[in-house]
């Protein structure tokens, strides 16, 4: 198991949470005891027990994500779009199915959740919520601290999961929302709006806990409070480079 240590440091509110994909029932751990949309299963797990679920545990069009089924007519010809007004027509809909990211058939007909610090396993992705910016923001630096990447969100008004589960995983690259954006997420009324989701994958995972452990956690900001400050001191920084350079 890895030391997730550094990242409970940043003080969530709400626990992370880490998700598995299985072909296998995990063992040792109970299946969920009620029923939920796969984007209400990660708040689900904050505060409790480690669980699984199965097919039989979703109600949406989280099994065509998942592997598990084709989607039906009713999510794929983008009728239910059109007629829930969440898009102006059927074809506008109907788009999201061709790049929506999804399991290979077949690879998963499992997942277990758990709060990240009593997983019993290595998450596939762990999703965070930040009650303030400045969490989402280190999360996001961290993953990029190391390598200068840009920083990017993928998300639709629908299909919250598929990008909040499924995307991180299959691209390895780590993703963000915010919550209210999702049409799905805030009628079920998932979590209050304004919250930043920061999904971040296995092959991710190691980079951000070892740039945590080495970066500065501080922003010039917070040494430095007002806008005058803040300007003397990136000009006394850069006649001191200028000199550096100069006599270099």
């Amino acid at each position: 198991m890895r030391d997730y240590s550094v990242l409970l440091r940043l003080g969530f509110e709400r626990k992370p949470v880490g998700v598995k994909f299985l072909i296998t029932k995990p063992e040792g751990i109970p299946r969920l005891d009620r029923s939920l949309n796969f984007c209400e299963m990660f708040r689900e797990a904050q505060n409790r027990r480690p669980f699984w679920v199965g097919r039989e545990d979703f109600e949406c069009v989280e099994p065509f994500l998942l592997g598990m089924e084709e989607a039906g007519p009713m999510f794929v010809s983008g009728l239910i779009g059109e007629r829930e007004g969440f898009y102006e027509e059927a074809r506008a809909n109907r788009a999201i199915y061709y790049y929506l990211p999804k399991m290979i058939k077949g690879s998963v007909r499992y997942v277990a959740f758990s709060a990240l610090d009593v997983a019993p396993f290595d998450p596939d992705v762990t999703i965070f919520t930040a009650d303030q910016v400045r969490q989402a923001q280190l999360l996001l630096r961290a993953a990029t601290f190391s390598t200068g990447e840009a920083w990017s969100s993928q998300v639709t008004p629908v299909a919250a999961c598929a990008w909040l589960y499924v995307y991180p995983v299959l691209s390895g690259r780590v993703n963000f929302t915010v919550t209210g954006l999702s049409m799905g997420m805030q009628s079920l009324k998932v979590l209050p709006d304004g919250l930043i989701l920061v999904s971040i994958p296995w092959q991710v995972m190691p980079r951000v806990i070892e740039n945590l452990q080495k970066m500065k956690w501080e922003n010039p900001g917070d040494v430095f409070p007002t806008r005058d400050e803040n300007r003397e001191r990136v000009k006394r920084l850069f006649r001191q480079w200028e000199e550096e350079l100069t006599d270099a």
